[in-house]
């Protein structure tokens, strides 16, 4: 698959945003014979970025989404380079079988939670050198645009800025990848990682792995994540 440039204006004007360039200029500089990841398929946009030229650099895409939108995604679907796992992104972490990936793609449930489990499993299956890029990391002030179903509203269920579920506020992607790093900011280097956040359009992060480090071990109350992760889940099922 080679996405046209018309279909890239598309995702640049969407919610991808402007961090779609930078996260098109990433998946290249990886070159070829890559694993790359998507957490969160929905309707397919990140999976075409992470398509985009997979025959001719022999990289593999693997598409990770508990629902499948068959006819939004044929296309990438129709890919010998594209293998869809309908599952949940933690329980496919957790087990993962195939080569370890060189660029991970973060777009699940919104919540600090999900994406801390995820980065439970996931940072360590991740290749040196390999990047983690984490949509929906900057919520404030967002108001969705013209072509969205929830047009002039703030993003979340609640149209507020935050999703509500079970009774509860939950806390956003970027609080669980400070957590997760012990770093007060999204933009930071040392030398495990380096951390670049494009605040537009809904934000987008772009992590880069230098080299392995246990952040688990910092962290010492996994299983009440994982309860709290679960509470949230019941919520689509």
């Amino acid at each position: 698959m080679i996405l046209n440039d018309a279909y890239k204006i598309e995702l640049i004007q969407g919610e991808l945003g402007a961090n779609s360039i930078n996260f098109f200029q990433i998946k290249e500089s990886l070159g070829k014979n890559n694993v790359f990841v998507d957490l969160g398929v929905e309707t397919g946009k990140s999976s075409r970025i992470l398509l985009d030229k997979c025959e001719e650099n022999n990289n593999h895409v693997f598409g990770i989404d508990p629902n499948m939108y068959k006819q939004q995604i044929a296309d990438c679907l129709a890919s010998l380079f594209y293998t869809f796992i309908k599952d949940d992104s933690v329980t496919v972490g957790k087990n993962w079988s195939f080569e370890r990936p060189t660029l991970v793609f973060v777009d699940t449930v919104h919540a600090k939670e999900q994406v801390l489990m995820e980065l439970y499993y996931w940072w360590d299956l991740l290749k040196v050198n390999g990047y983690l890029i984490f949509h929906d990391t900057n919520w404030a002030n967002y108001i969705h645009k013209p072509n969205h179903p929830c047009a002039g509203k703030r993003p979340g269920n609640t149209g507020l800025g935050y999703d509500f579920y079970s009774g509860i506020a939950w806390e956003t992607p970027d609080k669980a990848i400070k957590e997760f790093f012990k770093i007060a900011e999204l933009d930071y280097e040392d030398d495990f990682i380096k951390v670049e956040h494009g605040p537009d359009d809904l934000g987008m992060v772009f992590l880069l792995k230098k080299q392995e480090k246990d952040y688990k071990l910092e962290i010492n109350n996994w299983d009440e994540i994982e309860a709290k992760r679960q509470i949230l889940l019941s919520n689509f099922k």
